[in-house]
């Protein structure tokens, strides 16, 4: 069965449908965490495992599955990631539980220390991000495309109905913006 008809069978309450689904996009669900996890230079968050799980329990739960395409649909897993990791890492932040502790691991088998300095930037990353969405909400949504759903240019061009050349701009943008805001913070 074709993503489109479980995603359709889903938003006409099929809850089979939304297992299969989730059955369906697990592994690559799965790799598009791994490689966000990744692109915090491996500091760790949830485990992939957790993070797809949560983010299947997110979109499952979601109204804004109607009239959706695959991009579509993985753009919205990719935004359910971001919000899951922005949650768990306020937590963390506000907690301040365990930091300097290093944990284990065991489903990825690395040692990952999440120090203080980590969280910090991690959140400046985030309240960037959260800038620029009041900014040009079109950046915001290229960010969630390229990274957060990792989707290709031409992908993200398609899915938001925008130019290449666009997408590229608004990225190169987002990505300078995010670092000088992080280095004046710093």
């Amino acid at each position: 069965m074709e993503i489109i008809q479980l995603i359709k069978k889903t938003t006409e309450g099929d809850g089979i449908a939304m297992d299969k689904l989730f059955e369906f996009v697990y592994l690559d669900l799965k790799k598009l965490s791994r490689k966000i996890r990744l692109n915090w230079r491996n500091e760790q968050t949830l485990n992939t495992t957790a993070l797809v799980h949560e983010a299947y329990l997110k979109v499952s739960q979601s109204t804004d599955l109607n009239s959706m395409n695959k991009l579509h649909f993985y753009r919205i897993c990719g935004r359910a990631i971001k919000y899951i990791l922005l949650d768990h890492l306020k937590h963390k932040s506000a907690s301040k539980r365990g930091n300097g502790f290093q944990r284990v691991n065991i489903e990825d088998q690395e040692v990952v220390n999440l120090s203080e300095g980590t969280l910090e930037m991690m959140e400046d990353v985030f309240s960037c991000i959260e800038k620029l969405q009041s900014k040009d909400p079109i950046v915001q949504q290229v960010i969630e495309c390229l990274f957060f759903a990792d989707m290709t240019v031409k992908e993200t061009s398609d899915l938001l109905a925008i130019s290449p050349a666009t997408v590229k701009r608004k990225w190169a943008f987002a990505k300078a913006y995010i670092s000088n805001e992080v280095k004046k913070s710093a």
